[in-house]
């Protein structure tokens, strides 16, 4: 059985922040505006989804795409964790970009650069034909823009093996850190270099399928996410967002 929790509604056109979402620990780098909350949810590829079922902690990482005011997941219909949050599970889901390594002139003050997103929700499972193949849709195209049109679609039988589910956004925030190191002011004289080491997703050349045909090209799809990696949109996490509008 999993564990359920009762929240109250939201208020209306806003997201948080909530009792559960609130950000208490440097609460100056909560945000609860949809834009924030949303571009960081657009710019993620994995999250970590976490439930309780009989007493236990579950967490496990998963594709996860936001269509609108929900996030989608997907999985087998055998797997035991879409089996829960088909069944109405509450869940929590964390995403995280890492922008740069904080090097400041104390370890202690030493820290990352980073944007973060926890939902939590009561899962919806999608089970309508036309409902189920939109999601996923939006999901192959959230992974990568403009793939659903270059390969085979999925067929019945693949679309009965697959569950989707729906998490709604109506209980979320953000955390997001940014700018140099922080130290403070009885190290800033300390002879030791400070400052940030920018990280970002880049990608190596694509490799083919040895099966594959010499006489088939690199689909556009990849070679658009490739090309705009490879020149570099400066921050983690974010060349797959921007190669997607």
């Amino acid at each position: 059985m999993c564990s359920q929790h009762h929240r109250p509604s939201p208020a209306p056109n806003q997201i948080g922040p909530s009792k559960r979402t609130r950000v208490r620990r440097k609460p100056d780098r909560g945000r609860y505006d949809r834009d924030t909350i949303y571009r960081i949810l657009y710019q993620a590829l994995i999250g970590h989804v976490g439930l309780v079922a009989d007493s236990l902690p579950h967490v496990t990482p998963m594709v996860v795409a936001r269509r609108g005011d929900e996030l989608l997941l997907h999985g087998s219909t055998r797997s035991r964790l879409m089996r829960l949050l088909a069944a109405g599970c509450e869940v929590c889901v964390a995403v995280t970009h890492v922008d740069g390594l904080i090097v400041a002139r104390s370890l202690f003050d030493s820290s990352l650069n980073y944007r973060s997103v926890t939902v939590f929700g009561t899962a919806r499972p999608l089970t309508a034909p036309a409902d189920k193949l939109g999601a996923l849709r939006t999901i192959v195209e959230h992974v990568l823009p403009g793939r659903w049109g270059e390969a085979r679609p999925p067929s019945e039988r693949e679309l009965r093996a697959t569950a989707v589910v729906s998490v709604p956004l109506a209980e979320a925030s953000a955390k997001v850190r940014s700018g140099p190191p922080q130290d403070s002011k009885a190290d800033l004289g300390l002879h030791v270099w400070a400052g940030e080491l920018p990280l970002r997703v880049t990608s190596l050349p694509p490799v083919a399928d040895p099966l594959l045909a010499d006489d088939i090209p690199l689909p556009a799809s990849v070679a658009r996410v490739r090309s705009f990696l490879a020149a570099g949109p400066g921050t983690y996490a974010s060349g797959i967002s921007v190669a997607r509008t």
